[in-house]
Formats: C-alpha cells, structure tokens, sequence
C-alpha cells in the first residue's frame, strides 16, 4: 500500500462542446437529486426550498409539462409534473427522460446521461450547481472544529462516480468515501477537499437556493486559507531527477538547500513527496525541463490505500496507438499488450483439474514457456502440492483424485 497511481487533474472538454439550454440542466440536476421518476408512478420532486421548487417549476414548463404544488410538513412540498404523455406517446418531462435513458431508476440506480459528458465546461458548471442544491453540502465549520466541507451525497455508486468525473472537467479531483450506515443502503459522499479546490468549486459552480449564503460565506473565508500541499504532492521518484541535475552542475545537497533558502536536511532531504511548487522551484534554480514536466504536468499521484477483491469478470485486451496510454474512471492506464511485448520470458500455468473436475491428470500442471529471449520455448510438467501451494518435479502418481 502507498504506492503512487497517476490519475487525471482534469479532463478537457470535447473539440466540439454539445449545448443544452439552461432549462434542462436546471431541471436534470434537480430531479436527479431530489426527484422521482420511476415507471408507472407520477413524475415527482420533493423540496423544502423556494428557490429551487421555483427553478424546476419553471423548467418543466418550459418542456411543456404542467407543475402543481402539493402542501407537506413544514417548509416541505411536493411538486407534481403531468402532461408526460403514455407510454405510447410520451410527451413534456417524460419523454426527454427517457429519450435521456434514465427514466424509471431508483434512487440507487440513479445515473446522469451519457449525454452530458459532452458538454462544455460551462454548462456543466450549471448542471452541477443545481445537482448541489439538492444533495450537495457546503460547510464552514467552526474554528477547531475541522476544515470546510463541500461535497454531494448519494446512495447510487453510479452517479457518485459520474459526479466525480464531471468535477475533472472544471479541474477538480474528488474523494469518493463510503459510509455504511446500520440500516439502508451504503452512502457515498463525493468530496472536494482542499481550499484550492473548493475556491475553484466556489468560483465555478457556486450555490444555489439553499448553498448560495453557504457557498458566499465559504468563499469570504478561503481568501486568507493557504492551500494545504499534503495532498497534491509528486512521486518521492521526482527527486531522482533533481539529483541527477544536481550532479551534472556539481550542486551538492548543502548548496542546493542554501540556494533555495531551506535548513540542510542531511541524508533526509530528499526522503519525502515533494509539492508541485517544490518541484518548480527545483527546476527553475536547476534549468530543468525534466523537473518542470513533472510540476506542470496534468498528473494527480493518488495513493493506493487498498486492494479489494472485486469478483470475477471478463477482461479484455485493448491497444491505443501513439502513446499508448489513455484514461479509464479518470486512471491513467497502459496497452497491456506492452507487457507481452517487452517482457524477457512469459509462463503460462495450466491446471486441467481447475476446469474438469473428472480428468486424469490432477496434481499436474504444465507450464507453458511461451517467450524466451535466450532460450527455447515450449512445455513440461511439475506436480502441484495443493496443501502447500506449492510445485515440485513430476511425482507420478502424487494423488490419485487431485487437489483442487
């Protein structure tokens, strides 16, 4: 655990941004956040504040859908949206929900459309501070009380995960944490952490309805915050350039602590993550450029902090030509193919009794040298000692019904 794994710090918009108007960002983020639009039962959206009931009235009208208002407890209500059309012939609301693809999931089947991912940055701003307005939080909390808080809550994986992808487009790295509570569903909160990032969330999205005092008091508040750079920190391996450089300009650690005006640290200097603006600063007194790719790049090094067992699925090889890299859930990944291809020797291990239960040959496994640089290929057997999982040279006969 602790290894460093490069991930997106933001995703750029599409060459060719598709528009939406703000009508149906407005309602889609509301809806999806507070609102119920499950098959065979009225399209419902259920708030205690004025100003977003008043924005989702307005935007289902403007798709030609009719609201009416249904009085609840205190400040809650109700709002009703008819003129959806049948099942035939959908119309109004409904039919842009289903032409969207998410008409009739539940609360933890909820997703956004694929659709919206080709926005422009700006219209998804819009979107996302009206999906805040909803589930979403903005929290300055008192003083020895922890730092502010500004995230969104749901029970649906799915659309945490799409959350989090959308907030790499206006250049935001989430947290996703999970709580499970004692009864119900797991809840996911999408984090923005960090004054840096949340005065970009503030500047970008904002508030609206119930986070616009929150999100103007928030913002006050972050002027005079220095960002934390405990988080956004570089590979310790960044220093390996530095040192390099360093040697090939005869700087010595000593010297190079006076140059940057820093304590001499000994044999620890460079035993730590440094911060992008460390790294800079490394760079620029060093005429660098190696060091300045590592500082200016569009890299976030997340930290692994586990490896879960995930169930069995199938997998598939996918080569990218060019770099050979691209992104998946926003993690920088490789051409696996490149493994095969670069490797000195590849081994395959085929066990017969794994996939037939009744064969002859249990206790044996063949192990397949596929790739050898310097040597020849091909295949022999040893005798697997399942007790111990261990193999030996071929015993005949070791177990007369295998073991598994």
């Amino acid at each position: 655990m602790g290894d460093r794994l490069a991930v997106a710090r933001r995703i750029p918009e599409p060459a060719e941004p598709t528009h939406w108007p703000d009508h149906a960002l407005i309602l889609l983020g509301h809806l999806v956040g507070d609102g119920s639009y499950l098959k065979h039962q009225p399209l419902r959206y259920t708030t205690a504040s004025e100003a977003n009931s008043s924005a989702v009235r307005t935007a289902a009208e403007a798709f030609g859908s009719t609201v009416k208002r249904y009085a609840g407890r205190r400040a809650w209500h109700q709002l009703l949206i008819s003129g959806n059309g049948n099942r035939w012939t959908p119309a109004g609301v409904g039919r842009w929900l289903k032409d969207l693809g998410i008409f009739g999931q539940r609360s933890h089947e909820k997703r956004l459309p694929a659709a919206v991912f080709t926005l422009s940055r700006e219209r998804i701003s819009l979107l996302l501070r009206h999906l805040w307005a909803t589930d979403g939080s903005i929290t300055q909390r008192r003083k020895g009380r922890g730092p502010p808080r500004v995230y969104f809550s749901t029970c649906s994986k799915g659309l945490a995960d799409d959350v989090a992808a959308l907030l790499l487009r206006i250049e935001i790295v989430a947290r996703i944490r999970v709580f499970h509570p004692a009864r119900g569903r797991p809840m996911y909160s999408v984090d923005v952490s960090g004054a840096s990032a949340q005065r970009q969330f503030l500047e970008l999205v904002g508030g609206h309805g119930p986070r616009a005092a929150p999100a103007a008091s928030l913002a006050a508040y972050l002027e005079n915050i220095e960002s934390n750079t405990n988080v956004d920190t570089l590979p310790v391996e960044v220093f390996a350039a530095v040192r390099e450089r360093m040697r090939a300009r005869g700087v010595t650690t000593r010297a190079m602590a006076a140059l940057r005006g820093t304590a001499y640290g000994g044999s620890s200097h460079f035993d730590f993550a440094p911060s992008r603006a460390m790294a800079a600063d490394y760079a620029r007194l060093l005429d660098a450029p190696e060091v300045a790719r590592w500082a200016e790049s569009d890299l976030f090094w997340d930290r692994v902090v586990a490896v879960t067992e995930d169930g069995q699925e199938d997998v598939f090889d996918l080569t990218v030509p060019g770099p050979a890299s691209w992104l998946a859930d926003g993690i920088v990944t490789h051409n696996s193919g490149a493994l095969e291809q670069d490797a000195d020797v590849i081994l395959f291990i085929y066990r017969e009794e794994v996939y037939d239960r009744d064969t002859p040959r249990k206790g044996i496994a063949d192990i397949i040298v596929a790739k050898q640089r310097n040597g020849p290929v091909g295949e022999f057997r040893l005798t697997f000692l399942g007790e111990f999982t261990r193999f030996e040279n071929l015993i005949a006969e070791a177990y007369g019904e295998g073991v598994f």
